[in-house]
Order: structure tokens, then C-alpha cells, then sequence
């Protein structure tokens, strides 16, 4: 009959210790980490959140776009707001719709129906006390079905210890579990829906750390084992693909983050062998290009969950003005597959850390293989790069036996600098901006890509002795202007750190500290091995700065 609320700021472990979560009683529960969206990070804001009564407690991912309104007018109602998070007016707002509602159902859902914006909700209350009420529009959620138990997480990889079926929720879906089942409506529908129970293949194993201290160090290593599943797997799923391409008015291809840097990538491959593509950022492809995208275009949407929002929210837009949608995801069943007309499911299993890095070697060897597949459908002499390509696996085991301890000796270095850039020319150039992007987002340090051939345009009036330069040198068309560029930044004192093949001694002579890649990756390849280095260096630099 009453809800036991324990939550703080700081690691799980530690507020075990002090908040013993393992000594609560009961067989209902929610929780959730938060990422600072809304409000400093404090004890109070710190889900999960309550209404005034203290019997509705809700968890939720996403942004409440109108929360600010919903707030103002739950005030003049009389209600009490303890935090600054967008989260507090949902439970607020069905116990203000619990006034005039029968039911806790109803209330629930006229409450997510005044809701703008993006959301998973889990839900508990102690008025029925055998639920976990849930919702989702435009955040992912997804729901276990154990042995008479039943899970409503976030992601797969949360209950895969207990079970691989799963039903994935689509927008609007709202519902609860009990003990007696799932129960599942739809707000666009307005009646009772059925979701297919898929088994996932993953392996409990899969989200387990597997001997390593986090997750990412594992995912890192698990690279050369996910890009040969992938290669596996994308050479069975490419059916149609060659002639949709051919018959594009114009193809983009569309993402978000580090799936935005493997779509870049994929631009530039596109590009080597004749075929024209833009890579756009998710968030910019209705001002970019969205009035212009019609039913002889191609978008091809790159996401690891299946479920980035404004990645979907993009595809949904070109899709109503009747473009052809290809998706290459890591999820069977998320969202972006369902909107597609053709899916290519990857092969990299569960990604637990929130810095991707082997869907980012998956996503690359699958724009790879496509254009591969493209260019000799057309007469394109591709050499070995087929066979290149599924060999990659054991290059990348070699990059990663032989530069672990190097990347460990940099982050001593590394540990203490404020800023970085990382530069690199065609090919070269998303894999640089990849790096700075992992260097920023784990171990919070300012990290910048460029290409080379630009940073003599402004960014080279802030290189003093000592600030780090990450080249990523390609023995390509492009080697002889990133030489330039080094010596740019090494006649101001920058300390030189370059990602190279192991015979090119010329930049390596150029360089402070060098890592080596193989022979024969300064073409469409390039990534697959060459990221691998600035992946350990932004880890261990994390770790030596005390981060999680």
C-alpha cells in the first residue's frame, strides 16, 4: 500500500552502499540513470518523480516539449513542484486527471494524450499496486517477457540475464503488466492492439563486461568479431538494393552522432566509385533538404537502435513525400524498420556503452560492402576490396594486439590537455572526426575534427607548444597535403600524434608518438582499422581522468 522511493547522485555502486536498493521489499519496481536534460544534477532532480499524494511515481526517457505550460497551469491547480525536470508534470498530471476519471487507465491516458514532445514512461502507483503502467511516442521501449515475470526497459541488452523474447512498442502504444500478462492499446488506434513476440539472438553473454573493466574497452575489442558477423549478414540482406540506388533521383543518407560520421563515410565511398550521395545530419534534413526530397529519391537512415528520433523523424518526412527508404540498423523490429522498404540488419550484437563504437565499424562495413556490391554490378574494377573486406577482421586484431599499450602510454599525456584536433583529408576525414567526437564525449576533453586542408583557416591561431594533433594520414591521393598540414601545425608547436601504415615512415619521422595500422587500408576501408587507435586513446584517457 505504499511506495518505497530511494534515489541520489553518483554511481550505482555507491548508492548501493548507502541507499541498499537490494534490501527493498516488493516484486514491483522502476528505476532509471539519468542523463541532465532538465535541471542541475541533484538529489531531487533525480528520477524517479513523484506526484503531490507520494502515490505515483513515474521514470521517463525523452523531452516534454510543452512541460513549461503543463507546469504553470498544474500550479494554479494547486500542485507542488519539487524539481526543475520536465518529468515532475507527468505525475502531476494524472493525479490531476485521477479528479474526474474512473480509473487509473484513463487517467493515465488522458494525461499522455496532453503530452508534446518525446517519451518512454514506466509508471507505478500504489493505487494498484500489481502494475507497471508504461508508454512510448518517439523515445524506444521495449518489453521481456520472462517465466510469469515481465520486463519495460529501454533497450534489449536491460533483461537479456533473463529472457530473448520480446515484444518492441510502437508510437502510442500504451498499456501495463501484471502478473496476468501484458495489456496493450494504441492512442492512435483508440482500441486494444497485438505486437508480435520476436526472440532476439543475442546472448545474455552479449551484455555481460566479459572479464573487462567497462563496457566500452569490451566493445572495442569485440570489433573484429561484430564487422565479420556484419559482412555475414549484409551479404545475405542486400537483395534490391543495387537497382534501388540506380533508379535514385538523388540518394541521402541520413543520421545522427557517430552514425552520422559512418554516413559521411559512406558519401565519400559513394563518391570513389561515381555514385552521388549526401550525408546530412538527422536534426538539419527538413531545412536542408526537405522541401526538395520527392518519390525518386533514396534515404538510406543509419542507426544503431533503430529508434533515433530525429533520424526517424526525418525518414517519416521523406517517406510521406514518397521516397524509397532503406535503413541500416542494429535492432529487428525498431521503429526505423518498420518505416523502411528495404532493412539491413547488422551483425554487431548488443552495444551497452553509450559511446558507439563497434556499430560505427558495422555501419561502415555495411555502407562498404554496399558500394562494393553497386560498383561491380556496374563494371567497376574493385580489385581485392571484397576480399579485403572480409579479411578486415584480422587486421583489426592485429590493430588492436599492437597499439593497446601505446594508447594507454598517450593517455598519460593526453590526461591532462584541455583541447585537441584531429584532422584528416577525403577518407580520412570522418574517421578524424570520429575520434574528437570520442575524445569529447568520454573522456571531456575539447576535441575538434577538421579537415586538414582547413584548419589553417582559423583553427591554427589557437596551436601552441604542446597542443595535441591528431593526423589521420592515408597513403592515398591525400598524403601529400596532410604532410603539409603537419608541418603547419608543427611550426607552431603542436605535438603531432599520427595514425598511419606501418611503412610510412616519412610522417611517422614527422610525429611525436604514431600509431600503425596495415598496409593497404588508404581506401574505402580506411575506418575499419584506423579508428580503432583513437577508440583506446579516448578510453583510457577517460580512465586516467577518473571518468566513468
Amino acid at each position: 500500500g505504499s511506495i518505497d522511493l530511494r534515489k541520489d547522485v553518483g554511481k550505482i555502486d555507491e548508492l548501493e552502499k548507502r541507499l541498499k536498493f537490494s534490501e527493498m521489499v516488493g516484486y514491483i519496481g522502476i528505476g532509471h540513470t539519468r542523463w541532465a536534460t532538465h535541471g542541475a544534477v541533484t538529489r531531487w532532480n533525480a528520477h524517479p518523480h513523484i506526484d503531490c499524494s507520494g502515490k505515483i511515481v513515474v521514470v521517463h526517457n525523452g523531452i516534454i516539449e510543452n512541460y513549461v505550460d503543463l507546469k504553470r497551469d498544474l500550479e494554479r491547480k494547486g500542485h507542488k513542484f519539487r524539481t526543475q525536470t520536465d518529468t515532475e508534470v507527468i505525475p502531476h498530471l494524472i493525479e490531476e486527471h485521477l479528479k474526474e476519471k474512473e480509473t487509473f487507465l484513463e487517467a493515465f491516458e488522458a494525461a499522455i494524450r496532453e503530452l508534446k514532445g518525446a517519451y518512454a514512461l514506466a509508471i507505478i502507483t500504489s493505487l494498484e499496486p500489481e502494475r507497471i503502467y508504461f508508454a512510448r511516442f518517439f523515445s524506444p521501449l521495449v518489453i521481456g517477457i520472462g517465466d510469469k515475470e515481465y520486463f519495460v526497459a529501454s533497450d534489449i541488452p536491460a533483461f537479456l540475464e533473463w529472457t530473448q523474447r520480446v515484444i518492441i512498442l510502437h508510437d502510442g502504444d500504451y498499456g501495463y503488466v501484471s502478473q496476468d500478462g501484458v495489456f496493450l492499446k494504441n492512442l492512435f488506434v483508440g482500441d486494444f492492439v497485438e505486437r508480435d513476440i520476436m526472440t532476439v539472438e543475442w546472448t545474455k553473454e552479449m551484455a555481460e563486461k566479459g572479464g573487462f573493466e567497462h563496457f566500452m574497452l569490451k566493445e572495442i575489442h569485440e570489433q573484429p568479431e561484430s564487422v565479420r558477423r556484419t559482412i555475414i549478414m549484409a551479404e545475405k540482406q542486400m537483395a534490391d538494393m543495387v537497382s534501388m540506388l540506380d533508379d535514385a533521383e538523388d540518394i541521402y543518407i541520413v543520421a545522427a552522432g557517430t552514425s552520422y560520421y559512418a554516413s559521411l563515410h559512406g558519401q565519400y565511398a559513394f563518391a570513389k566509385y561515381g555514385l552521388k550521395s549526401r550525408a546530412i545530419v538527422s536534426s538539419e534534413f527538413l531545412e536542408e533538404v526537405g522541401t526538395f526530397v520527392d518519390k525518386d529519391d533514396v534515404i538510406i537512415g543509419v542507426s544503431q537502435s533503430g529508434e533515433t528520433a530525429d533520424t526517424l523523424k526525418a525518414l517519416r518526412h521523406a517517406k510521406n513525400r514518397g521516397a524509397k527508404i532503406i535503413a541500416i540498423t542494429n535492432v529487428i523490429g525498431s521503429a526505423i524498420t518498420r518505416i523502411a522498404d528495404k532493412s539491413i540488419i547488422m551483425g554487431a550484437g548488443p552495444e551497452i556503452g553509450v559511446a558507439a563504437t563497434k556499430t560505427f565499424t558495422a555501419q561502415v562495413a555495411t555502407l562498404n560492402y554496399m558500394i562494393l556490391k553497386w560498383a561491380k554490378a556496374h563494371g567497376y574494377d574493385v580489385g581485392n576490396l571484397v576480399e579485403k573486406l572480409r579479411n578486415a577482421p584480422e587486421d583489426m586484431s592485429l590493430v588492436l594486439k599492437d597499439n593497446e599499450d601505446k594508447a594507454k602510454k598517450l593517455a598519460e599525456e593526453m590526461y591532462v590537455k584541455t583541447n585537441a584536433y584531429y584532422l584528416g583529408r577525403g577518407l580520412g576525414l570522418p574517421t578524424a572526426l570520429e575520434g574528437a567526437l570520442k575524445m569529447k564525449e568520454i573522456a571531456y576533453i575539447h576535441a575538434e575534427g577538421y579537415p586538414a586542408g582547413e584548419s589553417k583557416h582559423g583553427p591554427i591561431a589557437l596551436v601552441e607548444p604542446g597542443f595535441p594533433i591528431f593526423a589521420v594520414v592515408l597513403k592515398d591521393e591525400t598524403y601529400h597535403r596532410m604532410q603539409i598540414a603537419i608541418e603547419e601545425m608543427k611550426s607552431r608547436g603542436g605535438y603531432i600524434v599520427s595514425v598511419t601504415e606501418m611503412d610510412d615512415t616519412h610522417t611517422q619521422n614527422m610525429s611525436d608518438f604514431s600509431f600503425f595500422v596495415p598496409g593497404g587500408y588508404s581506401n574505402i576501408l580506411a575506418p575499419l582499422v584506423y579508428v580503432i587507435p583513437l577508440q583506446l586513446v579516448a578510453y583510457y584517457t577517460a580512465v586516467k581522468r577518473g571518468y566513468d
